[in-house]
């Protein structure tokens, strides 16, 4: 019998790994995936100091055979190798590297880009190539996530991993992703694939885009009003589930484990352009590769469902859910009565979140401390598109999903799971079980 993958995931405790390791290691009696997982990242677990799933807490006190978490700096280059040369406990090497690093707060200074988003992935990078030069075949799947900030100017254009205009960062912060997915693809030889996922929404997710629409439904029941989103109802808003936000991740990284590194740019390479951003530079990151270097190939999947989302669509699920009425400002000057974005974003801010605080105070229970919130960061606000063709998941990766679309049980499961961690506001506004 051929042994289970020995699986290192970097980074996502927040997000990504907690999800990833329960499907991987399922209820009992169920059968595990893999042999062993080790989790690293920079949270403590015990106390939480990052909001974890009550699941994955508790299979990380029961399944210790199987799951392994390390608090560590990733910055340190040496901290990313230990991870790599301390064996399983099977006494064999890690084989499946998921790294799920990168700063996701907008706003950020250049060298803090570069210091929590292109040295972390850099460093398991390379670690994992020391890897493979020292026992060659050892590493068999090297997963990198490319994150949903860049820009999809035709608003009827669903965009493919091959298409050059959906590689144009639209932020420093994207620009930083962007150039780290580069970097690590330039290393010859790595079994790599980058997903370059949609918004995520569901279990064990407590924010982002799709997320935070179902709070903000929530905030314009109880206020009793029309709930008014910001331009067309055509804009794209391609999304993707949690659970097969993982169940993509582990099948990519299947898939890659069969093959070279050459064969899967020749079965689903994307040629990955210069940013053409000034701060990358040689005197600012050293590292980087430079616009004169051109694109870099690198095997890459658009992960998102089936079901093409747009503000329309995302915002008539809601609508049905929770029984609100829902309208569009559209995007022209008069839209915003002769206040600027920045004014409007801000007096809705204030109506949702002094309302939010008003829900989570008189629910029964109160949850005050719930990680739930409706607010979204003016980056996710503005006027982008996420659109994004699936068909290459479908096509390369056979991938079958758990949730094709979001629709009324995607959500009302999510409303279920929040209710299971003790975060949803138990009130008269919704009362589905």
């Amino acid at each position: 019998m051929a042994t289970k993958p020995n699986v290192l995931i970097f980074g996502g405790l927040d997000y990504l790994a907690p999800i990833l390791a329960l499907q991987l290691v399922p209820a009992l009696p169920a059968e595990p995936l893999i042999s062993h997982i080790r989790i690293v990242d920079k949270f403590l677990v015990n106390p939480p100091t990052t909001r974890i799933p009550k699941a994955f807490l508790k299979a990380l006190g029961e399944r210790t055979d199987l799951i392994e978490y390390r608090q560590a700096n990733l910055t340190v280059p040496s901290v990313v190798a230990k991870c790599f040369s301390d064996p399983a406990p099977n006494g064999l090497p890690y084989t499946h590297i998921i790294d799920c690093t990168g700063e996701i707060m907008p706003g950020r200074h250049v060298e803090i880009y570069i210091q929590t988003t292109f040295n972390p992935a850099l460093n398991i990078a390379r670690a994992s190539a020391a890897q493979m030069a020292r026992n060659p075949g050892s590493i068999k799947a090297h997963i990198r996530f490319a994150a949903p900030f860049y820009d999809h100017p035709q608003i009827n254009k669903r965009y493919k991993e091959t298409d050059p205009e959906v590689w144009k960062p639209r932020s420093l912060q994207c620009v930083w992703w962007h150039e780290t997915i580069r970097a690590v693809g330039s290393i010859e030889g790595l079994p790599l694939v980058v997903l370059r996922c949609g918004s995520v929404y569901g279990q064990g997710f407590f924010a982002f885009e799709a997320t935070a629409m179902v709070h903000l439904a929530l905030v314009y029941k109880h206020l009793g009003r029309e709930m008014k989103l910001l331009w067309s109802p055509d804009l794209p808003k391609n999304c993707i589930h949690s659970s097969d936000f993982a169940g993509v991740t582990w099948r990519a990284a299947e898939w890659i484990s069969t093959m070279t590194r050459k064969e899967a740019d020749a079965l689903a390479g994307a040629s990955i352009p210069p940013s053409y951003d000034d701060s990358v530079t040689s005197q600012i990151c050293p590292e980087a590769i430079l616009a004169s270097a051109g694109s870099v190939v690198i095997p890459t999947f658009n992960m998102v469902d089936e079901c093409d989302a747009t503000q329309a669509t995302l915002s008539g699920t809601i609508s049905r859910v929770f029984g609100v009425e829902i309208g569009f400002l559209g995007s022209s000057p008069d839209a915003f009565d002769g206040k600027s974005f920045g004014q409007v974003f801000q007096e809705a801010t204030e109506v949702h979140l002094e309302a939010w605080n008003e829900i989570i105070t008189k629910a029964n229970p109160p949850v005050p401390d719930t990680p739930l919130s409706p607010f979204m960061p003016p980056s996710l606000i503005e006027e982008h598109g996420n659109g994004l063709d699936g068909e290459r998941i479908k096509k390369l990766l056979k991938y079958k999903y758990r949730y094709p679309q979001f629709d009324e049980r995607a959500i009302r499961d999510y409303i279920n799971w929040c209710r299971s961690e003790g975060i949803w506001p138990e009130t008269h506004l919704y009362t589905e079980v």
